[in-house]
């Protein structure tokens, strides 16, 4: 086994900036964050939903987050969500998985069998667009970011968010443009068959498998009669 130390949850956290000014910090950062996550990972989703975990558990389960006084209200919580660097929380948050994967394989040895890559060697992503539960404030909509995850692993690797003023789309063409993707086989539905998107994939070396469903109704069809007309469709590039 790795031997190396691992590094407790609440050191990532302290690395995420605090935006507040130092008159409001009553409550540490890190504890207001890890109370969130903690809560999540057990199931226990929302603010308030927090709030009541953090009753569940007490005043010992309080001070082990780094609280030093009466945890705080769902309110305090959710100001300090709305400001903090969703970037620098992530990468953090990123940043902690991978060491507890690392410590829980030797180094020098191969994965286990059953994290093993595909027959076909490349690294599977797929990408979808999500819908932030809680966020949609009266006729404005709900925020939404794109999110990526290693299939082999069942891990999030990032969550982009989605500007109001931008689609998906477009927000994911852009990943394309800047992501290192040679050995990569990026799996989406329907909404990213898309010429340049899936151009953009073979450009920077990567593969794709798209669905193609009625928005594409030529495609489609085309596709279909593909596979009807014998010998008349092949995978490769070459053909």
């Amino acid at each position: 086994m790795n031997d190396r130390p691992v590094r407790g949850l609440l050191d990532y956290l302290r690395q995420v900036p605090d935006p507040r000014g130092r008159e409001g910090q009553r409550h540490p950062s890190s504890a207001m964050l890890a109370a969130v996550v903690c809560a999540t990972l057990c199931g226990f989703r929302g603010l308030r939903q927090t709030v009541r975990w953090l009753k569940l558990h007490g005043t010992e389960m309080a001070h082990l987050l780094g609280f030093t006084r009466h945890p705080p209200v769902r309110q305090t919580i959710a100001n300090l969500l709305a400001r903090i660097d969703a970037e620098a929380l992530e990468r953090v948050l990123v940043e902690f998985v991978n060491q507890l994967e690392d410590s829980g394989t030797a180094e020098g040895t191969a994965a286990p069998a059953s994290l093993a890559m595909p027959e076909t060697g490349l690294d599977v992503e797929v990408w979808d667009g999500k819908t932030l539960r809680g966020t949609r404030q009266g006729e404005q909509q709900a925020e939404q970011v794109l999110v990526r995850m290693q299939l082999i692993l069942g891990r999030v690797l990032s969550s982009t968010a989605i500007p109001r003023n931008m689609n998906e789309s477009a927000v994911a063409l852009e990943l394309v443009r800047r992501l290192v993707l040679k050995g990569k086989l990026i799996v989406a539905d329907a909404l990213y068959c898309q010429r340049e998107f899936c151009q953009g994939i073979v450009d920077g070396g990567g593969e794709y498998l798209v669905t193609v469903k009625g928005n594409q109704p030529n495609l489609l069809r085309a596709a279909e009669q593909a596979f009807v007309i014998p010998r008349g469709f092949s995978p490769l590039r070459s053909a």
